[in-house]
């Protein structure tokens, strides 16, 4: 190379590095980075719509649209009880379960369903804990409305009406599921506890069952030979292992309980 070639060469690459303009370092990330790692707000959700939990969904009854708490923690109110029965027995809650007069379960507007509550008649101080699985009641200002167990353990079922003190005795959980079997063979089982002629008693069983954790618990009425019988079933389980291991659990307090179908 002659010596006029080297002096042009070696301007160039001084006016070159200074300016910048035609030195570039390798990266194997494209240029365009951003299209490949896009801003954080282009992947967050901008659907607005609320989401709710099933025990809390707002509902809407009479053109009015009722928001019931995130949370029945610390609930206390007083307020007028009343309670439902026959007319609304074997029909479906807002809960999804079946209604049962002689269960110790009541409705509310706005509490979670699934909420343990205690309810205290002002006017005697007979208190019941009870389950909040419904939806009411709309009529005037009442608080409460009870199933005919639960007014009867209150001393209310005669008179329709009391004054009474609402306690929530937890955050308001849901109610207890109904467990799935693998097999998915459809069918249900309980676990009998035991069959009562007096209907207290069975409602007594039944709570003690409750606050052990079985919130499915049920009274069935049943005739036999003329007489009338409740029937206290924990749970309704489509496993029949975990059937199993409740009435296993169960047999020390109930020895004659067995799993029915």
């Amino acid at each position: 190379m002659s010596r006029s070639m080297l002096v042009v060469c070696a301007v160039c690459f001084l006016t070159l590095s200074a300016s910048g303009c035609a030195l570039t370092s390798y990266s194997p990330f494209p240029q365009r980075v951003s299209s490949y790692f896009p801003k954080q707000q282009d992947s967050v959700r901008t659907d607005s719509t609320p989401r709710y939990d099933p025990k809390t969904e707002p509902y809407t009854v009479l053109g009015r649209t009722y928001y019931p708490l995130p949370s029945a923690a610390g609930y206390s109110r007083t307020g007028i009880a009343s309670w439902y029965g026959e007319d609304f027995h074997g029909k479906p809650t807002a809960s999804g379960e079946t209604y049962d007069m002689h269960a110790l379960t009541a409705a509310h507007k706005t509490l979670p369903l699934g909420t343990r509550v205690r309810v205290t008649n002002l006017s005697n101080g007979r208190w019941v804990d009870l389950t909040v699985n419904d939806r009411g009641p709309f009529v005037g200002d009442r608080l409460i409305d009870l199933s005919y167990a639960a007014a009867r353990r209150i001393d209310s079922a005669a008179s329709g009406l009391a004054r009474v003190r609402v306690e929530a005795l937890g955050s308001g959980d849901a109610p207890g599921p109904v467990y799935a079997s693998s097999a998915g063979s459809g069918r249900l089982y309980y676990v009998q506890v035991g069959a009562y002629a007096d209907l207290d008693n069975a409602i007594q069983a039944r709570e003690r069952l409750l606050r052990a954790g079985f919130d499915n618990t049920r009274i069935r009425k049943v005739v036999r030979g003329g007489q009338a019988y409740h029937l206290v079933q924990a749970g309704v389980f489509r496993d029949l292992g975990y059937a199993r291991r409740v009435l296993d659990n169960l047999r020390a307090e109930y020895p004659t309980s067995f799993i029915g179908s």
